[in-house]
């Protein structure tokens, strides 16, 4: 079977791109054929040479006038290619089946920014490809709330099907003392391990406020992009290659997202045996056991004030393997499980 990917970029990068690469392999491993669309593709991918490439490269426009070409030769060149069905792992174009790992209009809302003219062209090829779709993947129930309440979309063409997700296998319960001296961090104080490469989204300010003046023996650590030095009780660790290790030695995996549909760092701090500090907003709460997660308001200082001060009053132990009992996530299902579960989607249709 001939099976299309629309992406952005066929190659390592963000959270889509790994989807779509998921699903390309996933395809090699079925023995169907991947038929990818893309921007941008990396030749150089050990399976690309099993792959059928079409690349529209017009890398001297505007970011914004490239998307909208993309979209128009998405919707031309799909037509002269023969596929079976395509999945769309990215925005534009107009497949059979869509990935939804997130909306725009949920994106402003919940980061209230005003709606601006570049917003409105993105919302317009939204609201064409999800309508046109034949089903739409939902990657979590917030973004089945999302479709339905901000597009209109038919909840009847919607599907939640959790994507999956690689996490390294947990042989055997954590030295805590041993990691923590290998980080040269201290072993007498809570740590709340803060890993995030966008800052502004995952909360950093509202954190920032707190640590610099709690009264608590409380310790933020920053796995990731930078911030700004000489901020009390708050440590950067840098871009970490071993975070299993980082989630591991830490108290508890804290996140002040204002938009985070799915929330994998919750459900990988679960994994790893480390309770979570997650705002309300962010969708790993619906996949997590509520005894091991708590959440509070990221608009609202005072919230979190009360959910930290609540945790020194209750705090919530590191937790007891086998971890995976504290997820309602298929965190086993393989990517080509989830294909198949697309593909079974499409052959009912028929």
């Amino acid at each position: 079977m001939r099976i299309g990917i629309f992406c952005n970029t066929f190659g390592r990068s963000g959270g889509m791109e790994t989807y779509a690469l998921n699903m390309v392999k996933a395809c090699l491993q079925l023995g169907h054929t991947p038929v990818v669309f893309c921007k941008k593709a990396d030749r150089s991918l050990p399976f690309a040479d099993q792959c059928e490439i079409h690349e529209y490269s017009l890398q001297l426009l505007p970011n914004k006038l490239y998307l909208w070409l993309f979209h128009r030769w998405l919707s031309r060149i799909t037509k002269q290619v023969p596929v079976e069905f395509s999945i769309g792992c990215c925005l534009g174009g107009f497949p059979e089946v869509i990935a939804c790992g997130g909306t725009r209009i949920g994106y402003l809302k919940a980061m209230r920014k005003p709606l601006m003219p570049w917003d409105r062209m993105l919302i317009s090829i939204e609201r064409a490809s999800y309508g046109n779709a034949k089903f739409v993947v939902a990657h979590a129930q917030t973004m089945e709330r999302e479709l339905t309440e901000l597009y209109g979309i038919d909840a009847s063409k919607i599907s939640v099907i959790y994507p999956p997700q690689h996490f390294p296998e947990i042989k055997q319960s954590p030295d805590i003392a041993a990691l923590r001296k290998k980080y040269g961090l201290p072993e007498d104080r809570t740590i709340f391990l803060f890993p995030s490469l966008s800052h502004k989204r995952k909360g950093f300010d509202l954190l920032k406020q707190y640590f610099t003046s709690t009264k608590h023996n409380e310790l933020l650590v920053v796995a990731g992009k930078p911030v700004p030095a000489g901020c009390r009780n708050i440590l950067h660790l840098g871009f970490c290659t071993n975070m299993q290790e980082i989630y591991q030695l830490s108290d508890y995996t804290i996140l002040a997202s204002f938009y985070d549909p799915l929330g994998t760092v919750g459900i990988e701090s679960i994994w790893n045996g480390t309770p979570a500090v997650m705002a309300n907003g962010i969708g790993c709460h619906e996949v997590i056991d509520p005894s091991v997660i708590r959440g509070f308001d990221p608009y609202n200082y005072e919230s979190l004030c009360q959910c930290m001060e609540d945790l020194q009053q209750h705090p919530i132990p590191k937790l007891n393997q086998p971890y995976q009992r504290y997820l309602n996530y298929p965190v086993d299902k393989t990517p080509e499980l989830h294909l198949q579960e697309i593909i079974q989607l499409v052959s009912a249709s028929k």
